[in-house]
This record gives C-alpha cells, sequence and structure tokens, in this order.
C-alpha cells in the first residue's frame, strides 16, 4: 500500500518530485535504480568464483590428471612401448627362430622344475 500511495504521489499527483529527489538523493538514487547492486554482487560471490572454480578444476583436473593419466598417458605409452618393440623387430626370419627356440627352451625348463621358481 505504501508503494501505491509513494508512486502515486511522485507520477501523478507530483510529476516533478521524482527528479528533485534524485538530484537531492543521487546516491539513494543510483543505488535503488542499480537494483541495489544485487546483479554485481551475485556475479562477483557466485557467478566469478564458480568459474574460477571450474577453470582450475579444467586445467588441473582434467587436463593434468585424467588427460596425462588417462587417454593421452596410456597414447603415449604405447607408442613408447611400439618404438622400443620396432627395435626387436630385424625383418630376418633366422632371429624370430632364435626367438621361439629361446622361449621353448624357457617354457620346458619351467615345466620340468615344476614352476618352482
Amino acid at each position: 500500500m505504501i508503494g501505491f500511495v509513494t508512486a502515486w504521489y511522485m507520477y501523478i499527483k507530483n510529476p516533478s518530485a521524482p527528479k528533485k529527489l534524485a538530484e537531492q538523493q543521487w546516491m539513494l538514487y543510483q543505488f535503488l535504480l542499480n537494483k541495489w547492486y544485487f546483479d554485481e554482487l551475485y556475479d562477483f560471490l557466485f557467478v566469478r568464483s564458480s568459474k574460477a572454480l571450474g577453470r582450475f578444476l579444467w586445467k588441473k583436473g582434467d587436463v593434468a590428471t585424467i588427460d596425462a593419466y588417462g587417454p593421452n598417458g596410456v597414447a603415449a605409452s604405447v607408442a613408447g612401448l611400439t618404438q622400443r618393440v620396432v627395435r626387436l623387430q630385424s625383418g630376418y626370419l633366422y632371429h624370430y627362430a632364435f626367438a621361439m627356440l629361446i622361449g621353448v627352451a624357457a617354457l620346458i625348463t619351467w615345466m620340468m622344475l615344476g614352476s618352482s621358481f
């Protein structure tokens, strides 16, 4: 009811009153005009802090941890392993036959000793 009476007085009975009030009480006018600075306060308290937290979790949690040890880490490990395995492959058949012979000898030795290693 107070708001209705105030609006009636300011805009119908005395239309020059709002301008005078804005000139005399300019700080109060700016405070009310800017909606009590609610949007700026909300932006400072919630939006900026949430964005900062999200950016931190993205850079440190996702990129530095999950990607480094997850998909990218596995891919880098596989690439390093394949580089080492490539050096073992010569393309000569007798190298592969010799490796197979060593493997069979190790398997027979393991079976004969009863896997007591």
